[in-house]
């Protein structure tokens, strides 16, 4: 004889569960009756972030092979085959703040020599967006988004929160892979010029996002390296009035660099 059936809780969203329930049938939530250990735990770890079924190496690979997967697929609802775009980008956060304290902590030639005129200001503006790196990341995001918008107009494919999410996996993907590769560059002292290092990483961030908008937008290679141009010509543009900007609210404040000295 059976024994009976009791109903419980969902500790999740508590939801009416049955005792014979392994997961919540509202929230998917696994329904975990035994006491926390410490074996129990680093199983879970194990399980989880080394499982090669698991969506983040799932994420991890489609998004260099068939990066239209994961973003069409994240936009149309397949929410469980790969990871949160938001997710994804919160852990590119930490492994480029993970990059960025190398950097800082470790010997790599300077943006510019002592001798320099401007080395004052290239250092204060390294500071800056090594200080505010996570929240620049951020900022970036729905700009690229809204330049992606004017770019691919014609196209009509994505609204503006849907080209966020383009560029919450693109940035997160190719940022979280030169931010590792930088930080292991350094380690292994093969990465002697910070400016080299920058122009190189800039380069690359190029091409990946170049690589993404191609497979979304099925374009020829001519029509995305046009796409391209007018998306850099478009973010120059952007980046000469913030820098105006930016210098005339110095110029208020007083905190421009001072004029060298002969």
């Amino acid at each position: 004889m059976s024994p009976p059936i009791t109903f419980k809780r969902c500790k999740n969203c508590n939801e009416y569960l049955t005792s014979d329930h392994n997961y919540c049938s509202t929230c998917g939530a696994k329904i975990i009756t035994e006491r926390i250990t410490l074996k129990k735990v680093l199983n879970e770890s194990i399980e989880r972030f080394f499982n090669i079924d698991n969506s983040f190496f799932r994420t991890f690979r489609d998004l260099w092979i068939a990066p239209e997967n994961v973003i069409d697929g994240y936009i149309n609802g397949l929410r469980k085959r790969y990871l949160n775009a938001f997710s994804y980008f919160a852990l590119s956060l930490t492994i480029a703040g993970f990059y960025i304290f190398v950097l800082r902590k470790f010997s790599i030639t300077p943006l510019s020599s002592e001798g320099d005129p401007n080395a004052t200001f290239n250092n204060s503006v390294f500071n800056f967006s090594s200080d505010y790196q996570a929240l620049l990341s951020s900022l970036s995001i729905p700009i690229l988004a809204l330049i992606s918008m004017v770019v691919f107009h014609n196209y009509k494919k994505y609204n503006f929160t849907e080209h966020i999410i383009i560029y919450l996996y693109s940035y997160s993907h190719i940022a979280s892979v030169l931010s590792l590769i930088g930080a292991f560059g350094i380690f292994a002292g093969s990465f002697n010029s910070l400016l080299i290092t920058l122009y190189a990483q800039i380069l690359l961030y190029i091409i990946y996002h170049s690589y993404v908008l191609k497979r979304l937008f099925k374009l020829s290679t001519k029509q995305i390296i046009l796409k391209t141009l007018l998306f850099l010509v478009i973010l120059l543009f952007l980046f000469i009035i913030a820098s105006i900007g930016a210098a005339i609210l110095m110029f208020i404040t007083d905190t421009l660099p001072p004029t060298p000295t002969k």
